[in-house]
């Protein structure tokens, strides 16, 4: 009886569900990716960005402009939020500066300034793309990125790739909206969310010109060219508006900041290589293989089998398209079509350049679950028997437990080490594509070595060797931290290899020294930490 009345209050009155499904978002989004992050990973960039957006805010107020230009990404979106949310901090308890003391109390509140912005452009473009598909379908398809246990991972750092996903998605879906319908306040708002996205990251300048082209070419087939001024303009204007304004430092010297953006993005993010090892072998240029490769090891086999439904219902479909000119008009201002350009046009951008990450790919998350979605759709269309279509349902749950849930709890915290279960074991996965430290359990580590070697005063902290110091930097005394390429064996007393770390060369070489294994710190199958002790090969020979 009670059942039954719940059924009859869920699903006759259609405003209920929605408005229930909005109210669960926000609590699955935050339980998701709060808990736990303050103590999970201190990523390399980390702290060289509280340093910038802490200087980008002392340029705000000091009126000194340049200084809010920190970074040729240029990273300007992530320093407006956090840098204020951390300003508010400073201003409540009275702490002003960085320390090894409260620098995880800084992270902790730039981490969930970071989040809770994610939180709006999620909810909003589950609310624009119903305007396109439909209230349960949009939800459904940001469900199914929102928490994919990569993506999630990276919503939970100190960083701006989901940051920039979600501005270009928003972009991109408000764009297409544009075209059907446009209007002037539509216009202004992508040329505001196009130029929050080129602030988050400059390689962004290639979905403005994807939107102003695309949209020219609707116009110009539909016969409305005396929209072509009016709509493009305002976008454009908005656009130049938005990083003028959002970006001081342009106030003082706007070509030489621009022309910097634009040499530094050749330079560093085009020419200069990226280390990875791929198949066990080290390389700086990955090459094309490279992100169909991160694609199969990160994306869930949930969004996978999505695609392989998508792929089969659509294969008639894409081959009677071609069949006439005028159907392959009329499907290239499709939204399907229209979404599928930006992301093949992101993915063959990026595969292009020597300097290769994995979770670069998280922007055509939204573009894999989006075809997920409607792959799922046209089996469950297809299905004629209504008990059938009950056990497509209990599968797509049982997928969502096997593949989300599950590792939601398995890996927590450390969901960054995630790799789909296609390869087996995280150990075979690593063997074609090598995790990288990235700060993973830096707090835990710092932890670990205190607490095995802490006797009681800070000078007594040994002297730590790390290829990558900058994570523990942020948590450990400065003067105590040696990096391995530079320093010499006799500088520190312990050394600490991560995960794919190969012994330094400077310690091979060295005949005075050695270093012996005395802890590793496991995670997710993983030696993710080494920890060896310095002996001195004259002590330890007299002693034998």
């Amino acid at each position: 009886m009670l059942s039954a009345k719940i059924h009859s209050i869920l699903f006759k009155n259609k405003k209920t569900l929605p408005i229930l499904l909005m109210f669960l978002f926000p609590v699955l989004f935050f339980s998701t990716r709060i808990p736990g992050i303050k103590n999970d990973i201190i990523n390399p960039d980390s702290s060289l960005w509280h340093y910038r957006s802490e200087q980008f805010i002392v340029g705000i107020k000091n009126k000194q402009f340049e200084k809010t230009y920190q970074h040729y990404q240029p990273g300007t979106t992530l320093m407006w939020i956090t840098g204020s949310a951390v300003e508010i901090f400073k201003k409540i308890t009275g702490i002003n500066s960085y320390d090894i003391e409260n620098f995880q109390n800084f992270d902790l509140v730039s981490k969930i300034s970071v989040i809770s912005v994610q939180f709006v452009l999620s909810t909003i473009i589950i609310l624009v793309l119903a305007k396109i598909i439909g209230f349960y379908q949009s939800f459904f398809t940001v469900s199914l990125f929102t928490f994919e246990p990569f993506f999630l991972a990276n919503s939970r750092l100190y960083h701006m790739d989901v940051l920039l996903t979600l501005l270009l998605t928003l972009s991109i879906i408000l764009g297409f909206l544009n075209m059907k319908e446009p209007k002037i306040w539509k216009s202004i708002i992508i040329g505001l969310l196009l130029g929050f996205s080129f602030l988050t990251k400059s390689i962004s300048i290639g979905a403005l010109l994807f939107v102003l082209f695309y949209t020219l070419i609707f116009f110009i087939h539909n016969e409305q060219k005396g929209k072509i001024i009016p709509i493009l303009g305002l976008m454009l204007i908005s656009f130049i508006l938005t990083v003028f304004i959002f970006l001081p430092a342009l106030w003082v010297k706007p070509l030489f900041y621009l022309s910097d953006i634009f040499s530094e993005v050749v330079r560093v993010g085009i020419k200069k290589g990226h280390d990875q090892i791929l198949f066990g072998e080290p390389t700086s240029r990955a090459g094309l293989i490279f992100y169909p490769l991160v694609t199969l090891l990160k994306v869930s086999p949930f969004i996978l089998v999505g695609l392989l439904f998508c792929f089969y219902y659509s294969f008639n479909f894409i081959k009677n398209i071609f069949k006439t000119f005028k159907k392959v008009n009329l499907a290239f201002f499709t939204f399907s079509i229209y979404f599928a350009i930006f992301s093949f046009g992101y993915i063959f951008a990026m595969s292009l350049p020597a300097k290769k990450v994995d979770r670069y790919i998280l922007v055509i998350y939204p573009f894999l679950a989006y075809l997920a979605y409607i792959g799922f759709q046209r089996v469950y269309q297809n299905i004629k028997v209504g008990f059938k279509k009950k056990i497509f349902i209990v599968f797509l749950v049982i997928m969502s437990i096997f593949f989300w849930i599950f590792p939601i709890f398995k890996l927590y915290p450390w969901y960054f080490t995630y790799t789909s279960p296609l390869f087996g074991s995280p150990q075979k996965a690593n063997i074609i594509l090598a995790q990288k430290p990235f700060g993973v359990a830096i707090p835990l580590l710092k932890d670990t070595v205190v607490e095995k070697y802490y006797e009681g005063n800070k000078e007594d902290l040994p002297k730590l060797g790390f290829y990558d110091t900058q994570p523990m930097r942020a948590v450990y005394p400065n003067s105590k931290i040696f990096d391995v390429r530079v320093y010499g064996p006799s500088t520190y007393d312990i050394l600490i290899l991560g995960i794919n770390e190969e012994m330094p060369e400077k310690i091979l070489s060295n005949g005075e020294y050695s270093f012996e294994k005395i802890h590793s710190i496991w995670i997710n199958g993983l030696e993710y930490w080494r920890i060896y002790n310095k002996i001195t090969l004259s002590e330890n020979n007299n002693g034998k």
